[in-house]
């Protein structure tokens, strides 16, 4: 196979890949607001308690044992040595099944210390119900980078969104059915919808795993193979496991910093005087419904994370550190051009967002206070696409754990005064905040960044403060008359126009920028270009 030919098939699985995680990731932002109507605050607190534990545990369980047997099996079958890559694979599945059930019997043992530690002992069930999902996502870890390896995307692609289907599914049909049994089983039923969509997205690997292997004309490699010559079960495991650990590390980064609120933000809030019964809701506001919402807009910039860094990565190994800068600084401008009216305009419809999307208006108190990690996230997001593509992965992570270091100490200052829950999601914004300067610091130092200043914020920041105060005062007079659902869906479709009318009018675009939309970009740019609006 040619370089040009290998390079081209890596892409399009990285491609197939990124497609996936975009369609999963969507799955996973939406979910939340059908189950949140449904079920109400309360189980919904309960499930992101549960799920916050299993997250973490996930990522060091499976994520960096994902990439390591993929990673080893590439490299012996780039060496040609087919049996060794069934050794690999099956030092794997055990390295994966064991990892998955310790974590399960783990998240089992410390459920009620956790629970008790969280200040939400109703979310005991809710735990529990998450271990068999260890397990059989970690098998199903193996599978995928069996596939990986020989760099198959197709089935881990579709295994992704399959799981993610059954699992959404499952979480809304199990929620409802068991809410008669109280909220305690209600939110235990659905944080069980995590095995039910493991079981499908194994089930599914298993298909094409074992068709492989009666092409081949070979036995299903067991974990107890036959001995054969070259590196044994001890040499491999040593290997995938001094591979997988830093890849772990930096895959919990971001769960940890989740993870501070479930075992903080309850904590305080009851030592604040906020009454049992009302803690899981308002945890819900803000890790179910707030942090939910802030993340919508971030799918953006998770595609673009995604495509940034084999593109970064390819630039950066021929050598073309001018192209990697200007790569790197496009990035920026097009993520601050998406994020800045997205923090004005969920700050400005905060309250009657919330209602529309969740029937909870009191949660727009957290989503208001939490609009502002918006910009720091997608910014996070973006120059980690460009750290990862330059080789620096440990960047980001570190950096992210320091940002939940930060997080956790606003926690304990801003949540027992009287800001409440205003306080933890300021605490966010905090935690963001330095993970998103340090991240920019680090892509400055390490290739440069070509940013003009007006272009990039002051323009974009004044157009999305026009917009922001512009919906905000619409939506004040047409509520009274149409209602504040219909209201709001007026506002929330006319702010990108008013955004986009108001960075016209300040000269804040030019035509390369409407290259980045596919169809209609080009011919906009020029019809704009022709009325005087925009510049070259």
């Amino acid at each position: 196979m040619s370089q040009r030919t290998s390079r081209d098939a890596y892409l399009q699985g990285a491609f197939i890949l990124a497609a996936a995680s975009m369609v999963s990731r969507i799955l996973g932002a939406f979910y939340r607001i059908p189950f949140g109507r449904i079920v109400g605050a309360e189980v919904l607190g309960l499930y992101q308690v549960g799920y916050s534990y299993y997250i973490v545990l996930v990522g060091l369980a499976t994520s960096g044992l994902n990439v390591a047997v993929s990673k080893l099996m590439a490299d012996r079958l780039a060496g040609g040595d087919e049996a060794a890559t069934h050794r690999v694979f099956r030092a794997a599945l055990l390295l994966l099944a064991l990892a998955g059930l310790g974590s399960g019997a783990l998240l089992v043992f410390l459920a009620r210390p956790l629970v008790t530690l969280s200040r939400m002992p109703d979310a005991y069930l809710a735990v529990v119900a998450l271990a068999p999902a260890l397990v059989v996502v970690s098998l199903e870890a193996a599978f995928r980078g069996y596939f990986q390896g020989y760099q198959r995307m197709g089935p881990p692609a579709a295994s992704q969104v399959l799981e993610q289907v059954f699992r959404v599914a499952a979480i809304l049909v199990l929620g409802l059915a068991l809410l008669p049994r109280g909220k305690a089983w209600a939110a235990a039923g659905a944080t069980f919808g995590a095995t039910i969509g493991a079981v499908a997205g194994l089930a599914f690997l298993l298909i094409p795993y074992l068709r492989a292997r009666r092409v081949a004309g070979r036995h299903i490699p067991g974990i107890q193979g036959p001995a054969s010559a070259g590196e044994g079960l001890p040499v491999i495991a040593r290997s995938i496991v001094m591979v997988a650990l830093p890849v772990s590390l930096a895959a919990v980064a971001l769960p940890v910093m989740n993870l501070v609120d479930t075992l903080t933000v309850p904590y305080r809030l009851a030592g604040a005087g906020v009454p049992m019964t009302e803690l899981s809701r308002q945890f819900a506001w803000l890790t179910g419904m707030a942090m939910t919402v802030v993340n919508l807009p971030a799918v953006v910039t998770a595609g673009l994370q995604t495509s940034l860094v084999p593109a970064v990565a390819e630039g950066w190994t021929l050598g073309e550190a001018t192209g990697v800068r200007y790569k790197a600084s496009t990035a920026l401008r097009l993520t601050l051009l998406v994020a800045l009216p997205a923090f004005a305009g969920l700050w400005a419809l905060a309250t009657p967002i919330c209602d529309l999307l969740f029937g909870e208006p009191q949660a727009g108190v957290a989503l208001a206070a939490l609009s502002g990690a918006t910009v720091f996230l997608m910014v996070q997001q973006t120059t980690s696409g460009v750290l990862q593509g330059l080789g620096r992965s440990d960047v980001p992570a570190l950096n992210l754990l320091i940002g939940a270091a930060v997080k956790a100490v606003l926690v304990w200052v801003l949540v027992g005064t009287s800001l409440g829950i205003r306080g933890a999601a300021l605490s966010s914004v905090g935690g963001f905040l330095v993970a998103a300067f340090s991240n920019t610091l680090a892509v400055r130092r390490l290739v440069g960044l070509d940013l003009d200043l007006a272009r990039t914020l002051v323009k974009p920041a004044v157009a999305s403060t026009a917009m922001g105060l512009a919906v905000r005062a619409g939506y004040s007079w047409l509520a009274p008359s149409l209602g504040s659902a219909w209201a709001t869906v007026l506002m929330v479709l006319a702010g990108p126009v008013v955004y986009g009318l108001a960075l016209l009018a300040l000269r804040g675009l030019r035509e390369s920028d409407f290259s980045y939309v596919p169809g209609v970009g080009r011919p906009v740019a020029r019809l704009l270009r022709r009325t005087g609006l925009i510049r070259d």
